[in-house]
């Protein structure tokens, strides 16, 4: 099972993280994408968690997309977390999504 991180490497984690917030229970980005935009997103990152066999909250409203991440089974982010918010931040890049 992953290890849980305490809030200072979490704190570490998110400095190279630029728009995650959170702490050693969990980290979340939310960008202004929404519609068919938003969808393509969340596509595209739902197959890299799948590839990860680790998955986001994803929630949608008007206007905003926010993802959340933790290890349920550890109770809080793991280095698991930290990766797949990469992942999701490199996802956002390439598609021109300012965060």
């Amino acid at each position: 099972m992953p290890t849980r991180l305490d809030n200072s490497a979490v704190s570490t984690a998110l400095e190279a993280l630029p728009g995650w917030i959170g702490d050693a229970d969990r980290i979340r980005l939310e960008i202004l994408v929404d519609g068919d935009e938003s969808t393509a997103i969340v596509d595209e990152v739902m197959r890299e968690a799948d590839a990860m066999d680790h998955h986001p909250v994803v929630e949608s409203g008007p206007g905003t997309t926010i993802f959340t991440v933790w290890t349920h089974s550890a109770g809080g982010v793991t280095e698991l977390d930290v990766e797949l918010a990469r992942k999701i931040s490199a996802i956002l890049r390439s598609a021109g999504i300012a965060f």
